[in-house]
């Protein structure tokens, strides 16, 4: 959700400071489809109905990590770019405090009640998956590298929780989409004057 909302918020920006979403086209980004691959795998084990977490060697919980394992790929490959360096710090963060927990990411029964999504518990207690979410519950004293998962609340109508991890991947983002959607003046300037260079 924060990541969502964060890339929302910064296409706006970028619009209003005269970006253009035709310059996103013109980038050569390697390996993309290696991302979309990654993400589909996570939305098939988010969207999965499973009331507990079944253990780091469980099929969809290898899928899970082995999709963020994917999503490294076109991240060192196009580190070059604007952002990527903070996105991949943001999944490494992530992914730590998910293997460290289990394989999904650890939320705490009182993060979850002040951004109002206790409703989406699969089941009660300890261990308890969220429904279309990566995260699972698990009180602060059982939650490994604690200060690295969803601790982050963002209160309703909004309601959501997220990590540091996260926060980071949002700041790549944005930065990434600033960076590509709005040209230099200079640059623009002068292929105005003389023509794009061939």
């Amino acid at each position: 959700m924060i990541l969502l909302l964060a890339l929302v918020v910064s296409l706006i920006i970028a619009l209003v400071r005269g970006g253009s979403l035709l310059r996103l086209g013109n980038i050569s980004f390697h390996y993309g489809w290696l991302a979309l691959l990654a993400f589909g795998a996570q939305t098939l084990v988010i969207y999965a109905r499973l009331p507990y977490a079944q253990g780091i060697l469980a099929p969809r919980t290898l899928l899970l990590m082995a999709s963020y394992g994917l999503l490294f790929v076109p991240v060192i490959a196009n580190r070059h770019l604007p952002g990527m360096t903070l996105i991949g710090l943001g999944l490494l963060l992530n992914l730590t405090v998910m293997v460290a927990n289990g394989g999904f990411m650890p939320v705490t029964p009182e993060a979850l009640q002040r951004a109002g999504l206790s409703g989406l518990a699969l089941s009660e207690g300890p261990g308890a998956r969220l429904y279309a979410t990566k995260d699972v519950l698990l009180l602060r004293e059982e939650t490994r590298l604690w200060l690295l998962s969803d601790i982050l609340v963002i209160p309703p109508p909004l309601g959501t929780v997220f990590s540091t991890g996260d926060v980071l991947l949002a700041g790549g983002a944005c930065w990434f989409l600033q960076k590509m959607m709005v040209g230099s003046p200079q640059k623009d300037r002068a292929v105005a004057v003389t023509g794009p260079s061939s």
